[in-house]
């Protein structure tokens, strides 16, 4: 019978199996790849919402996370920061009662020879000393606080529930402390050598407290070290965000400091937005 379909191929002699396919053509092959020469396109966005880093950030979006997030958190937050400015003033308004109770009048005694007075001993009295306790106190209690209400907003950015009691439990209570101690007195150092080594001293230093409450393993001057490092290769955006920040401050100061109640949680969950992105870390939505 004759059909007008070729024969099929033979296999090579000695029974060895036909030549593999050729390869296909690679990325840029003229002669047929993806767009004749052209880079294949970019892989697709990781799912759940990942950052894209440094180059995706921006104070707008820190400002707007940072708002949309207290928001969204308004009692909790603001139970809070109403408790740590309820203790603040508790501790300073009895510094000032058991203070003026041991003050020492200075005498003044008129003389023939003039005015005699006596200081009290100077400025190493019982009404300076109780002053200086209870600001100590103050200072620790608030640090304490403050570091909790830092932890809650790296929850926030963690997708976390966030919960108004844990913001008053103690966290490395004793890094807290150190890491502040050495932080003011360099600060305070700075400010009297013309103000701007000071402000120098809190841009540099303004996320240790981040550090110290997201990595567990630092301790208080790693973190110092930290957010140094952090600051410097990130310096563009990051002083763009510390002066968005001064400007929240004032503002919410100028409005006779009820204002602040508003700007200290919108800055710190912004300067954790700021933090984790920077840091290509993700951020929850």
């Amino acid at each position: 019978m004759s059909t007008n379909e070729p024969p099929p191929e033979q296999p090579p002699a000695g029974g060895a199996p036909p030549p593999p396919p050729p390869p296909p053509p690679t990325y840029g092959d003229p002669a047929g790849g993806y767009g004749g020469g052209t880079t294949p396109p970019p892989p697709p966005a990781p799912p759940g919402g990942g950052n894209p880093g440094a180059n995706g950030y921006s104070v707008g979006n820190a400002f707007s996370y940072g708002w949309n997030k207290f928001t969204a958190n308004i009692g909790q937050i603001l139970i809070a920061v109403l408790i740590l400015v309820a203790v603040i003033i508790f501790f300073q308004v009895v510094g000032f009662f058991i203070g003026r109770a041991v003050a020492c009048d200075p005498k003044v005694e008129f003389t023939d020879n003039g005015i005699k007075t006596e200081d009290c001993g100077g400025i190493f009295v019982a009404q300076n000393i109780v002053s200086w306790l209870f600001s100590l106190l103050t200072w620790i209690i608030s640090m304490i606080i403050g570091a909790g209400i830092v932890r809650a907003a790296l929850d926030i950015t963690d997708g976390r529930q966030l919960e108004g009691t844990s913001i008053l439990k103690p966290h490395k209570l004793g890094d807290v402390i150190l890491a502040s101690v050495l932080i003011g007195i360099a600060t305070f150092v700075g400010f009297i050598l013309c103000v701007i080594p000071g402000l120098l001293v809190a841009f540099f230093t303004s996320y240790t407290l981040y550090f110290l409450m997201d990595r567990q393993e630092l301790g208080a001057i790693d973190a110092i070290k930290a957010s140094f490092e952090f600051t410097k290769n990130n310096a563009g955006n990051v002083i763009l965000w510390f002066l968005i920040s001064l400007v929240a401050w004032f503002v919410g100061a100028l409005l006779c400091g009820i204002g602040l109640i508003v700007a200290l949680p919108v800055v710190l969950i912004g300067t954790a937005y700021t933090y984790k992105t920077l840091s290509n870390q993700p951020v929850a939505p």
